[in-house]
């Protein structure tokens, strides 16, 4: 499901603006990378909230162009495909649907974005903060997308509350310009559908058979709140 030579060629570039650890080692045809050792510290939820924010805005507004597209209907629609025979999944799957029905006449009063190089997956296991900057790691999906599905992520995955929401998009605003950053209706549609991305992803996870964790409570939960989310912005 990854493509390990845009990966490899998107790290290289990260890896340049001084957001990504260099690769000493990277073969995409194994999936090994091996970068150098980085040193970390402990940082507070707020620093890491306005750090994660420069670091998301220095990367959209660098103008690298990454290999591969990111675009969540697309991923959502692949997603759909391979549970269309899983029929556990049916009515987790109906409810998916409904949150996306509900977004779409919203969509419409968006204008469309131009795609920027984005990391993917800013989830908290993906960010190492060191004494002088935070780096970003594990770049398997990074691609050109809209700037809103890295920040919808990032806010969704660290649990930020609206202070450190509010931190984190003023940083970003002060490294990319307000003019890159989504506005509001558009930053709380894109977290429905990063929430519903997860919910499918938990419920393949189902499909596949794996015990790791309680895949379905987590995309039950997860397709709750995007339920919940659509249901504020249309209410």
């Amino acid at each position: 499901m990854v493509d390990r030579d845009a990966e490899a060629q998107n790290i290289r570039r990260a890896a340049d603006l001084g957001i990504a650890p260099g690769p000493l080692f990277c073969d995409p045809q194994t999936g090994i990378l091996l970068t150098r050792a980085v040193a970390t510290v402990s940082a507070s939820p707020d620093t890491l909230a306005a750090r994660l924010g420069d670091v998301l805005g220095r990367l959209h507004a660098s103008r690298v162009a990454f290999q591969g597209e990111l675009d969540p209907d697309r991923v959502i629609d692949a997603q759909k495909r391979t549970l269309a025979a899983d029929v556990r999944a049916a009515a987790d799957v109906a409810l998916l649907d409904r949150v996306l029905l509900e977004l779409r006449p919203l969509e419409r009063l968006e204008h469309d974005c131009i795609a920027v190089p984005s990391h993917g997956d800013p989830s908290p296991g993906n960010c190492l903060m060191a004494p002088d900057r935070l780096w970003l790691i594990d770049w398997e999906y990074s691609a050109m997308a809209e700037p809103a599905w890295d920040l919808a992520y990032a806010s969704l995955e660290h649990g930020f509350s609206n202070a450190q929401e509010r931190a984190f998009l003023a940083a970003y605003r002060h490294s990319a310009g307000d003019a890159q950053c989504p506005s509001r209706r558009r930053l709380e549609i894109m977290k429905a559908k990063c929430d519903v991305v997860s919910a499918l992803w938990g419920l393949e996870q189902c499909r596949l058979g794996s015990d790791k964790a309680d895949f379905r409570a987590f995309a039950r939960a997860r397709g709750a709140r995007a339920l919940a989310t659509a249901g504020r912005i249309t209410g």
